[in-house]
């Protein structure tokens, strides 16, 4: 591949940097590749998080609109227990 390449639908740079997985709804926040597949953040943001069934994977489905919504992923973002879930800023 020219200047990036994809392995288990994660997104390398030329450097070898980990991008953003594409999966994830286009935003502030995502799930990265660490991912586990544990469930968490779906038990506590049903709307905002959904499961990829190819990779075993959580990703963001539907970034936060209300407040209600940006708290309850900030929340899984917090008490993920790998820390996987990310944030842009």
């Amino acid at each position: 591949m020219d200047k990036s390449q994809e392995i288990k639908g994660v997104i390398m740079d030329k450097d070898g940097q980990r991008q953003r997985p594409d999966a994830n709804a286009p935003g502030r926040y995502y799930v990265s590749e660490d991912c586990d597949g544990c469930a968490y953040c779906a038990s506590v943001a049903p709307e905002n998080f959904d499961f990829d069934k190819a990779t075993n994977t959580y990703f963001v489905a539907k970034q936060p609109e209300t407040e209600q919504e940006k708290e309850f992923v900030r929340e899984a973002m917090e008490d993920c227990p790998i820390d996987a879930i990310r944030s842009d800023e």
